[in-house]
């Protein structure tokens, strides 16, 4: 009785190990999941939120110029010789201020950087001297391309006033934060409102520093969904921007490129939203990657995020205003063009020495190589957190020059994009400690659910096995059991045959006994 109610016990305890290594199979990454969502949830005094508001990270900004070496033979029709000089090296530090959190589970917040120039590292000092053209020059100019003949003479006239030349020559520090320009301090006092630039200096980062620039940021926090984590709701209070021809171009979507949603996978399409661009960057998979011991993916721009419609259609509607109209084109292949969002300034965005373009650009000048492995731009997540362990964005910055007729000072110039300088922005690698907790949450959650499934599972097995051993013997101890009475039976009756025959013949001998004389 009691081997059977051990059976019993010990077959109901394997069937629930085996149960709860299926619910652990089935379950456990989900338990896990929603464990690790709830710790991602930017929340005020959370691990999360506190590395996203000031990443743990070293970034550094690296810009090269492209310095021009035969300015006088351009200006009569000679290609324009570059010297690629840098790289110029800025240590980086990322913070998120002024928080306003809101009841649809958002919050909305101003990202800062601060730039440190690391000497070190660098190429030069920030006192070198750089030869380029006169940026507020070239661009006063090609607000006149349209005008009458009278009125760009007049300009023409008071540039020479003004002692302005198609070149100028400044220094590092200069052309990153700003110098003092006659032309460009006139143009803030004649210029329309909508076209005013909001700085007192000229310069190709000025108002960066440290400062707010970049306008407000309103986010999904992750508390209502995962799915819709750190993406956009709004910037500056906008939810689609007003400078494209379409409400497709004109939408503002993905994140602002320090988060993204969780579970990457490589069919996945990010986005990535930049305000110096006005617009947003898709971002698709490119290749496996693995760093510091940690698996992950390597994603990037599409090769022809910066094509003509006639190869990407959907960058019809980032033409800008009357182009086609007027010019029977979009531009070229690799060029972005950004004056619907500059002022008017004939701008353009490419990657470094034009990179993916279209061969033109290359040929039009003397000293850019393009190179995928130098030029290209990629992060690389991992996948579970969708958190980038490296990461380089790079772009180069162009003017885009046209041939104005009546103002001296831009005799020469002529169709073709000028490429001013190009820079890489971006993170080396994780810190320890964080690389570690990401491995953690890559490797420990399977690893704990295959050992733990696996051992209930296995227990499950033992105990079976056990199960049916006890069965087994018990079914054999009672077949012995059974064979030992019938051979007793049979000794039985051997011995009473024995006894009767023993009787019998006692009672014989006896009659025989009895028949003899007396």
């Amino acid at each position: 009785m009691r081997r059977a109610i051990c059976s019993g016990i010990l077959a109901v305890s394997a069937i629930l190990f085996i149960v709860m290594g299926i619910l652990v199979t089935m379950f456990f990454s989900q338990i896990i999941d929603n464990f690790i969502y709830k710790e991602l949830v930017l929340k005020v005094g959370g691990e999360t939120y506190e590395m996203w508001r000031k990443p743990p990270v070293e970034p550094q900004l690296k810009v090269y110029f492209f310095n021009v070496t035969n300015p006088r033979d351009f200006l009569q029709g000679e290609k324009p010789i570059f010297r690629e000089i840098g790289p110029y090296v800025y240590n980086e530090r990322w913070e998120k201020v002024n928080f306003t959190w809101h009841p649809n589970g958002t919050v909305s917040y101003q990202p800062t950087r601060t730039y440190f120039f690391n000497r070190e590292m660098s190429y030069g000092d920030e006192s070198d001297l750089v030869q380029t053209l006169n940026i507020p020059l070239v661009s006063a100019a090609d607000q006149m391309k349209y005008a009458v003949k009278l009125t760009r003479l007049a300009l023409g006239s008071m540039l020479g006033v003004l002692n302005q030349e198609t070149f100028t020559v400044r220094s590092v520090r200069d052309l990153m934060w700003g110098y003092n320009d006659s032309l460009f301090k006139l143009a803030k006092d004649v210029m329309p409102p909508e076209n005013v630039v909001p700085h007192d200096l000229f310069g190709l980062f000025v108002g960066k520093n440290g400062s707010a620039s970049d306008g407000v940021f309103t986010i999904a926090t992750g508390a209502k969904s995962m799915s819709n984590y750190a993406i956009i709701d709004n910037w500056n209070g906008m939810t689609k921007l007003p400078f494209w021809q379409s409400e497709q171009c004109n939408r503002i979507i993905g994140t602002d490129g320090t988060a993204f949603p969780p579970e990457l996978t490589p069919n996945t399409t990010l986005h990535m939203f930049n305000p110096e661009l006005c617009r947003a960057i898709p971002l698709v998979y490119y290749k496996d990657v693995v760093h510091n011991g940690v698996a992950g993916y390597r994603f990037g721009p599409p090769i022809n995020t910066f094509d003509t419609p006639a190869t990407n259609p959907d960058n019809a509607c980032f033409c800008p205003p009357g182009t086609m109209e007027r010019d029977g084109n979009c531009g070229i292949k690799g060029l972005f063009n950004i004056s619907s969002c500059k002022f008017g300034a004939p701008m353009a965005v490419s990657w470094p020495h034009f990179l993916h373009g279209d061969p033109k650009l290359v040929e039009d000048v003397v000293g850019l190589n393009p190179d995928i492995n130098r030029h290209g731009f990629f992060l690389d997540f991992q996948p579970k957190l969708t958190i980038a362990m490296h990461a380089t964005a790079r772009m180069q910055i162009n003017l885009m020059l046209s041939k104005v007729e009546d103002i001296k000072q831009v005799v020469g110039l002529r169709e073709m994009a000028f490429p001013l300088f190009w820079f890489e922005d971006g993170i080396d690698k994780l810190p320890d400690d964080v690389s570690q907790k990401l491995k953690m949450v890559a490797e420990m959650p399977e690893a704990a659910r295959a050992g733990i499934s696996y051992s209930m599972f296995g227990l499950g097995g033992i105990l079976l096995f056990c199960v049916a051993l006890m069965i087994w013997k018990r079914m054999k101890s009672k077949s012995y059991g059974a064979g030992g009475v019938n051979n007793a039976d049979v000794e039985f009756e051997k011995r009473t045959d024995a006894v009767t025959v023993h009787k019998t013949n006692g009672k014989s001998r006896s009659a025989e006994d009895s028949d003899l004389p007396r």
